[in-house]
């Protein structure tokens, strides 16, 4: 048998096995897949990522395109959503504790920390403009008296709510019948799409943000302002503070106390449009606070933790090893990609702790975009050259993960275009109910 041969006997067999558009009136097609990793993708996304109070001046435009970019960030980067929501959660659960130590009360929940965190009170002094207030703040403010505890309820922080615990436990319940149904398929040898193998890895890491921002309250719009008698002078003063040395809010000392990571320097004003406008008494603070404010660092058992949904993510895509896809070229970069994907945060790690060990002293950046508040500069370092080397590396492993994930998710898409003929049977599901 010639090549001609081979070559034809091959499409032969993968005209057996695969096939291209199929429609779907009386059982699984083409648009149903669609449909079903679609509805999940977007009704996951939406719910999940708990953004914080929008400015008072910002427009309707701006808060959908801030969602809109997170909502891409949470498919690109789902492992650094979760980081996010675990600072949050970590900070609220802090501030809870630090509360209690000061005023005893227990009015003072996860709730409240949470919303406090994301703008949710505003300080209003006897002199200059309102400004945002964390829970780091208002323990400052609590334990020195210059304000009363926010005496709010729970209920009606979760009133301002857009989403209640019975939303959330739908979208939970909507998204687990994808991941049923796949293993249902594999227990029955039938072979599962690329895009429903995505979806499921993407539910893994979002079901970890619907737990740490359980008690954050989402989509609220108006804060809640809290008077205080004392103007910012005083209590600058009395701190030994000055006007001139804040960049977001004049009780930045205070707010910032935990900072971890921090926005570098070409992006700090990105979306943050009034930050220090004005000068002196009529300088105007940041009316909003960051999304991606990173208050504190993370204990390392908090951290362990993130790192097993984080791995079973990218490890879920190593389940399409031998699955079969429209050409071997696209089935190589899928193994690829997927190694890359399980391997590749690990390795950050590890030689973030070999280039300790070695004296690096640089920026630790956390995808590009965050550098660690408390580093040494760069300038200041005995060890320039080696410094730039270690920043130089982990912006590559950034720039290589986000490859590889953009090809895993265009690899969802185009392979729709050509699949195995049993993807399109649906499970019989009366094989796992017992017969007596």
């Amino acid at each position: 048998m010639n090549d001609t041969d081979n070559l034809l006997l091959d499409e032969l067999i993968d005209a057996q096995r695969f096939v291209g558009w199929v429609n779907s009136p009386n059982g699984r097609g083409t648009i149903s897949i669609i449909w079903s990793c679609v509805l999940v993708l977007v009704t996951s996304i939406w719910t999940a990522i708990h953004l914080n109070l929008p400015a008072r001046d910002d427009k309707w435009v701006h808060v959908i395109a801030r969602r809109v970019r997170w909502g891409f960030m949470a498919i690109l980067a789902p492992d650094l959503l979760t980081l996010i929501a675990a600072n949050q959660w970590e900070s609220a659960r802090r501030s809870v504790a630090k509360i209690k130590e000061i005023a005893g009360s227990k009015q003072w929940t996860l709730e409240h920390a949470f919303y406090a965190d994301s703008g949710g009170f505003h300080l209003q002094p006897a002199d200059g403009p309102s400004f945002p207030i964390n829970a780091n703040t208002i323990h400052f403010l609590v334990s020195r008296r210059y304000i009363r505890l926010p005496e709010v309820s729970e209920e009606e922080i979760l009133d301002k709510s857009k989403t209640d615990a019975f939303a959330k436990s739908f979208t939970l319940l909507q998204t687990s019948w994808i991941a049923v149904q796949s293993i249902a398929r594999a227990i029955q040898g039938l072979s599962i799409s690329p895009m429903e193998l995505f979806t499921l890895a993407f539910l893994v890491s979002t079901a970890s943000s619907y737990f740490f921002w359980w008690h954050k309250p989402k989509d609220v719009g108006v804060p809640i302002f809290v008077e205080c008698q004392y103007s910012i002078a005083t209590i600058l003063a009395e701190n030994g503070r000055s006007d001139k040395e804040y960049v977001n809010t004049p009780l930045d000392f205070a707010a910032n106390s935990t900072r971890f990571y921090e926005r570098r320097r070409t992006l700090r004003n990105y979306d943050l449009e009034k930050r220090g406008r004005g000068t002196g008494t009529e300088r105007i603070p940041l009316q909003r606070i960051p999304d991606d404010d990173f208050t504190l660092s993370l204990p390392c058992l908090l951290i362990y933790l993130l790192a097993i949904p984080a791995m079973i993510h990218s490890c879920i895509h190593l389940a399409g090893w031998n699955f079969a896809y429209p050409t071997q070229t696209e089935k190589l970069l899928w193994r690829i990609s997927s190694i890359v994907l399980a391997a590749g945060s690990s390795v950050c790690v590890g030689v973030i702790r070999v280039l300790t060990t070695l004296g690096y002293e640089g920026e630790y950046n956390l995808a590009w975009a965050w550098v660690n508040a408390d580093r040494r500069r760069l300038d200041e370092s005995s060890h320039k050259i080696f410094s730039a080397f270690g920043d130089s590396f982990l912006t590559l492993c950034t720039l290589v993960l986000v490859v590889v994930r953009c090809f895993i998710i265009t690899e969802a898409i185009i392979s729709l275009r050509k699949l195995p003929a049993d993807v399109f049977e649906t499970p019989d599901w009366t094989n796992f109910i017992p017969h007596v």
